[in-house]
Parts: C-alpha cells; sequence; structure tokens
C-alpha cells in the first residue's frame, strides 16, 4: 500500500486536550466554584464546604498538567500514512461491534423488547420503570458500553466518507443502537450514554467545520462548547425535572430555569468539593486505587477480588465520607481530586500528564484520519468532559468501551473482504462463444 506525509486536517482549539484543558475546563472550575458562595435557594449545597483557593490551584495544576502534555502530544508524528484508507474494514468493525452492543441491549430490555404492550405503555409514561427491578446480567449486559465504538466510526465516516459511501447497513445500525442507547437514557435515567452517544458527532462536526467558510461556522469554531452550555442545562433541567422539580423544596418557589441551573450548578460545585473535602479530611494517599481502577475492584466473576485484596481495599471510603460530611445525594468523587486520593501528588500528576500525553497522540491521529485516533480520541475527550465528576477511565463502562476498540481494531487489520474474481482473456464469461 502505498503511504505518504500523512495531513492533520486543522480543527478548532475546543477540540484539543489543551485547547479544552485551558480555554473550557479551566475557567469553567474557577467559575463554578463561586456557587458555594451564593445564597440563591435553587442551589442545593450541604455539607462542609472544601473548595477553597488551596484546592483550586491544585486542581488548576492537574488541569494544566493534561494541556502541557496534551499539546506536546499532538505535535508528535510516527511514520507515514496510508494514501487510502480502506474504510471497509472500518465498516466492517464498527458493523461487528454494533452488533455486540445490540445483543447486549436485547439481553438487557428483553423485558421491554419482547413485551410491546409494557414498552408502549413505558414510552408513554403509563408506566414508570424501576432501574432497581430491571434484570442485570454480568458480563454480558455490560457489552452495550461498545456502543460508542459504533458511533465513533460512523459519525466519522458520516462527514468524512473516504473512498466509499457508507453502507445502508451503517445507517440502519445507527437507528438500531440510537433508539436503544435513547431508551438506555430513558428507562436508565442515565444521562452519560446520551454524551457518549454525541461527543463522536461533536468532535467529526468540529473538524468538519475547519474546512467551512461564513460567520456561523466561523462562530462555531470560536465559541465552540460554550455554546452547548445552555442546551446542556436544558437537558440536565429537564432530565432532573421529575425527581426534584415536583418537590415542596422547588415547586411554585422560582422559574424552570432557575431551578435547572442551580440544579446543575449544585451538582458540579458538589463534585469539586466532594474530591476536595476528601483530601482535606481523610488521609491520603490510600493506594487502592479506588476511583482510578474502579473497572478492576468491580470486575465480574470475582476477577476484581485478588487485586481489591492485594491493595488493601475493603469498603468505599467515599460513601464513609458522604455519610460523614457531606451529601449521600451527590456522590461524585471529582476526577481532578479522585487520582490525588489514590495515587498522592506525584503519582496523581504523573497520572494527569500520561492522560495529556496519549490522548494528544490520539487527537493526532484524529486529525490524520487514522482508524485508532478516531476509535481513542472521543473516550478521552469523555474523560475531559466528566473530568469534574469523577475519572471516566477508571470506570467499569469505560474499560468495556475500551475493550471494544481493542476488537474494533482487530477486526479492521484481519478480517478481509473476499476479492471479487478477475476475469482473464481465456475466461470463457469474457469471452463468450459465437
Amino acid at each position: 500500500m502505498k503511504t505518504s506525509t500523512p495531513m492533520a486536517m486543522p480543527m478548532p482549539w475546543w477540540c484539543s486536550p489543551a485547547g479544552i484543558a485551558v480555554g473550557f475546563l479551566l475557567p469553567l472550575m474557577v467559575l463554578i466554584s463561586y456557587a458555594g458562595d451564593l445564597p440563591h435557594p435553587a442551589l442545593t449545597l450541604r455539607g462542609v464546604q472544601a473548595l477553597d483557593a488551596h484546592y483550586l490551584q491544585l486542581g488548576a495544576m492537574m488541569i494544566l498538567a493534561i494541556a502541557l502534555t496534551g499539546w506536546l502530544g499532538a505535535q508528535l508524528q510516527f511514520g507515514a500514512t496510508p494514501a487510502s484508507r480502506d474504510v471497509r474494514a472500518w465498516d466492517r468493525a464498527a458493523l461487528g461491534l454494533g452488533g455486540i452492543a445490540t445483543f447486549a441491549f436485547v439481553i438487557w430490555f428483553r423485558d421491554f423488547v419482547f413485551n410491546p404492550v409494557l414498552l408502549f405503555q413505558t414510552l408513554t409514561g403509563a408506566f414508570k420503570p424501576d432501574r432497581n427491578t430491571i434484570e442485570l446480567t454480568p458480563g454480558l449486559t455490560s457489552l452495550a458500553n461498545m456502543g460508542p465504538v459504533f458511533f465513533s466510526v460512523y459519525a466519522f465516516r458520516l462527514f468524512d466518507k473516504g473512498e466509499r459511501a457508507l453502507p445502508r447497513a451503517m445507517h440502519v445500525m445507527f437507528v438500531v443502537l440510537g433508539l436503544f442507547t435513547l431508551f438506555r437514557v430513558y428507562v436508565w435515567t442515565e444521562r452519560l450514554a446520551l454524551i457518549e452517544l454525541l461527543v463522536p458527532f461533536g468532535l467529526t462536526v468540529g473538524r468538519w467545520t475547519s474546512t467551512r467558510s461564513g460567520g456561523g461556522w466561523t462562530l462555531a469554531r470560536t465559541v465552540g462548547p460554550y455554546a452547548a452550555i445552555p442546551m446542556v442545562i436544558l437537558f440536565f433541567g429537564a432530565s432532573e425535572y421529575f425527581r426534584s422539580w415536583s418537590s415542596d423544596t422547588y415547586q411554585g418557589k422560582m422559574d424552570f430555569w432557575e431551578f435547572a441551573l442551580g440544579r446543575f450548578a449544585s451538582y458540579y460545585y458538589t463534585s469539586l468539593n466532594n474530591g476536595a473535602g476528601l483530601l482535606a479530611n481523610m488521609p491520603w494517599p490510600t493506594g487502592t486505587f479506588e476511583f482510578t481502577l474502579e473497572w478492576l475492584h468491580r470486575a465480574p466473576f470475582g476477577l476484581g477480588k485478588p487485586f481489591s485484596q492485594a491493595v488493601g481495599y475493603t469498603v468505599p471510603r467515599l460513601d464513609y465520607y458522604l455519610a460523614t460530611y457531606q451529601d449521600e445525594e451527590f456522590n461524585s468523587p471529582s476526577g481532578i481530586y479522585g487520582p490525588l486520593s489514590d495515587m498522592g501528588i506525584y503519582g496523581g500528576l504523573a497520572y494527569m500528564l500520561a492522560i495529556g500525553l496519549v490522548s494528544g497522540l490520539c487527537f493526532r491521529a484524529y486529525r490524520e484520519a487514522r482508524l485508532v485516533g478516531v476509535l481513542f480520541y472521543p473516550i478521552f475527550f469523555i474523560t475531559f468532559m466528566e473530568i469534574y465528576r469523577y475519572p471516566y477511565l477508571g470506570v467499569p463502562r469505560a474499560f468495556t468501551w475500551t475493550l471494544g476498540i481493542g476488537l474494533a481494531l482487530l477486526l479492521a487489520s484481519t478480517v478481509k473482504p473476499i476479492p471479487a474474481p478477475r476475469r482473464t482473456a481465456g475466461d470463457s464469461s469474457a469471452h463468450p462463444a459465437s
């Protein structure tokens, strides 16, 4: 296969690790910290407030570490890139992973899939399922978390088709898997699943807008995630509507936007405050990797128990901390301070530097339209988006997604299409007898 010098497509500042860290995460963290001083009735801030200037500086250092090595990784270049990529291999891999995720969804929501009446009642609101009554199958239903692998390839191919248009099977799979994901968001009250669906499209739209001219596209490239904040607050408020809006605390005392903004600010402020308070009130580092390797502690079939025993992990310290110092309703440990609790200053800083470097390399590969970048960079981008709440790379769903990426790369490199037979001059099909 012919190779050439890689050409990296320019992308808006907010798509890069360094840009999103310095231009969005850092100023937004400072802005959120002011919520602790606002006596507004829509804010739900209980417990001990620990997010002071000291911990803000510590958090800023962690974010700047990502920015530094993220910028460095994005400058590095390794070898040549294929002059033409085999997008058929991409599609095969995506369809394979999409099929696995769809099968997992069918097993997960089988009570609804095979009972149209119950499904209709659920969709119309006549029946409100309790997520605790929906049976999970360990090691199987978690495969639904491989769905973002398909979305990553589909979104990229939708805007950058390469030499071949998207096959109809990809569109069908997107509809099926997208509907299952939306149903998961609705029934499982899981906002993150929608974010995992949308982020791949946001990145590829950012890449696409870099080649467009006009005031609208320039504005999109300039303001980026800031323009999305009102929509995020609206979605957040809508998802909190039935759980909190009808309570006596809020009903009739403020309008919807006040409620939504207050809950949004409370959600992210308490996440940062929980992480800062964990460091201020509990001994650290623990060395138990409670937050950064949560997926390993929770590995199914008893596989996580030996690791937990080896590092001395017995019960979640976070639960005790929240019950003692904070509000158990807001239980996020913060992805900024969680690694520090696990590994200390130097270990946590090294963790952030490593994330920045690898994400920078993946960003470069994404700009060059390499499959490894198309698959890996969305998971890092979501890690940045969720960094106020928890270390996303440490949760089980991210680990399953990563396994799906590995499987997709394997399928793309090993499963080849059956070549069409070539006709030769001696073939009767080429020269039919007269």
